[in-house]
């Protein structure tokens, strides 16, 4: 029985980390799974009214700005990335704030499991620099004063 059910877990974790997608679109970037989605969801609805949801085909999880990235882009399109880590979500809204602009973001617990995966695609992409935003504090931006994703603190 232990077995068998070990072997279930296997899968449904499978399962759920096949859902989380790398995307390059200039930054690097984590998709959410549908389960991460829906507790993305739960927070937004819980959003005070001056907030603007991000659409749901937004929400993101930055993992490299494209700052960084520029000059890897030829090499970023054509690789296989390998399999991010999930995105576990801290329960904690965060409101930030910078000049003429407001987000509303939650971060994700398993930090150190993000830089490491980081250091990994720049370690892939031949780079020295393996922590090239040792600053960045992992989120997702749930909304802003626009509900456009651009419009977000950074």
């Amino acid at each position: 029985k232990g077995k068998r059910m070990e072997n279930i877990w296997k899968q449904w974790k499978r399962f759920l980390l096949s859902e989380n997608r790398v995307k390059y679109s200039g930054i690097l970037m984590i998709k959410p799974t549908e389960m991460v989605l829906s507790e993305l969801e739960a927070l937004q609805a819980m959003l005070p009214e001056s907030a603007k949801r991000l659409e749901r085909k937004d929400l993101h999880l930055t993992l490299i700005h494209q700052s960084v990235l520029k000059p890897f882009r030829k090499k970023l399109k054509n690789m296989d990335l390998p399999a991010p880590p999930m995105i576990i979500l801290d329960d904690e809204v965060l409101e930030r704030k910078s000049p003429g602009k407001k987000s509303w973001a939650v971060k994700v617990i398993n930090q150190e499991e993000m830089r490491e995966y980081v250091q990994t695609i720049m370690e892939m992409l031949g780079s020295d620099n393996t922590d090239p935003e040792p600053e960045r504090r992992f989120h997702v931006t749930l909304a802003n004063l626009t509900g456009d994703p651009r419009d977000s603190v950074r």
